[in-house]
């Protein structure tokens, strides 16, 4: 606990130092097309796609063999947050096998939204904080823009991507944090082309019983925002199958990239989350039957008190930890 409050500490005066000379206004870009190689055997393409009337900023990760074809995933980001702060994520699912699309929400990050985009960025902690970001991410869900948009990104990828035609339509998953992961499994009980969905966060409890395709729910034991309980809740009111995976010590900015090193989190938290996450796509989306041991099997680290477990229709079984 002393370690987390010096680090707070330290975010808190780097900040003050930092922000009265790094105001910015980050502008929507053109639509790019060019390919940057990210590392062995792993692209990516910075695009522009339309929905709800805004023009929308994406990063589209997919492996450099265009021979085959991959099934893909749209990464769904908090709220307030933009797509930079989940960079940890996509390098490992490509390598994974999969075609990963992460996106910023109307307001968020590079997007257009109602107000125009100013906020500063901090960049020796990752840092960008769009000023209206959480009012309009506010707005926009509660609108119902937020699911619209997750089905338009699903659109975008399969259909008019320059990628198109190695993502297999017929294996689509959502992964989703925070309020992103709410609108996740609101968007998977409109849209028949999601295949299954891992949320990082307790998702939207109240649509639970209408969501019929697998779910994993990842959560820490520190995480505030949610509260495992909460989040326990949640997974006992999903259909099967499904899992709880309860991360030891780990909090909500874990499973993202923010703050860098100073992130309030354990060193862990992404280790775990990224073991589980490829894990259920694999057996889901994949039929790896391999995969299933990975995801029924418990690692160091999970939670001793809020136990993980899963129930594909057999009843409860409780992963060690």
């Amino acid at each position: 606990m002393k370690q987390y409050l010096l680090k707070i500490i330290t975010i808190f005066l780097t900040a003050l130092s930092i922000i009265g000379v790094c105001a910015s206004s980050i502008t929507v870009g053109a639509s790019f097309s060019s390919a940057k190689k990210i590392a062995d055997g792993i692209d990516m393409i910075n695009v522009t796609f339309e929905s709800c009337n805004y023009t929308l900023y994406g990063e589209i990760y997919y492996p450099t063999n265009e021979s085959n074809t991959y099934p893909g995933i749209v990464f769904c980001e908090g709220g307030g947050a933009y797509a930079s702060a989940y960079d940890w994520l996509p390098t490992s699912l490509v390598k994974a096998g999969y075609v990963i699309f992460i996106f910023d929400f109307p307001g968020q990050g590079k997007s257009e939204g109602i107000y125009p985009n100013r906020g500063i960025y901090i960049k020796s902690l990752d840092l960008f904080i769009r000023f209206t970001a959480n009012k309009e991410s506010t707005i926009h869900y509660k609108s119902g823009t937020w699911t619209k948009t997750i089905s338009n990104a699903i659109t975008y990828l399969t259909d008019e991507s320059s990628v198109k035609n190695i993502v297999d339509k017929t294996k689509i998953g959502l992964v989703g944090h925070s309020l992103g992961a709410i609108a996740s499994t609101d968007a998977a009980t409109q849209d028949s082309r999601i295949n299954c969905l891992v949320v990082m966060y307790h998702g939207n409890f109240t649509n639970f019983n209408q969501v019929d395709v697998p779910i994993q729910f990842q959560d820490g034991t520190f995480d505030l925002l949610s509260a495992p309980p909460v989040t326990i809740y949640s997974y006992k009111n999903a259909h099967t199958p499904k899992e709880l995976i309860m991360i030891s010590s780990g909090t909500h900015v874990g499973f993202t990239s923010v703050f860098g090193s100073h992130c309030l989190c354990p060193e862990w938290q992404k280790d775990i989350s990224l073991h589980y996450t490829i894990g259920w796509l694999d057996y889901f989306l994949k039929n790896k039957t391999d995969a299933y041991n990975v995801i029924t099997t418990g690692t160091d680290h999970l939670s001793k008190i809020f136990r993980s477990r899963y129930n594909f229709g057999d009843g409860e079984h409780f992963l060690n930890s």
